[in-house]
């Protein structure tokens, strides 16, 4: 049919999904989700963050850009990995 868009291949709706689900993160710097997948069917979905109980980097800020630390170094600093 003329104008219809062809349908999502399941990989792309999965990943559309993990994109959606990266908008949850609370990394000020990269936003990441998780989408586990098995059978075509969703098991699971997560993001990046900080831990539960400590506070976000939306609400103290990245520490790691605080201190000039360039993007792929020094993660153990990171509240949100």
């Amino acid at each position: 049919m003329k104008g219809v868009d062809r349908r999502q291949s399941w990989d792309e709706y999965f990943m559309a999904i993990a994109e959606l689900v990266a908008r949850r993160s609370t990394c000020l710097r990269r936003q990441v989700g998780a989408v586990i997948v098995k059978d075509k069917r969703i098991l699971a979905t997560g993001y990046n963050g900080a831990p539960s109980g400590i506070k976000h980097c939306e609400e103290v800020g990245c520490i790691r850009g605080k201190l000039g630390i360039a993007s792929g170094e020094r993660h153990e600093l990171c509240r949100g990995v």
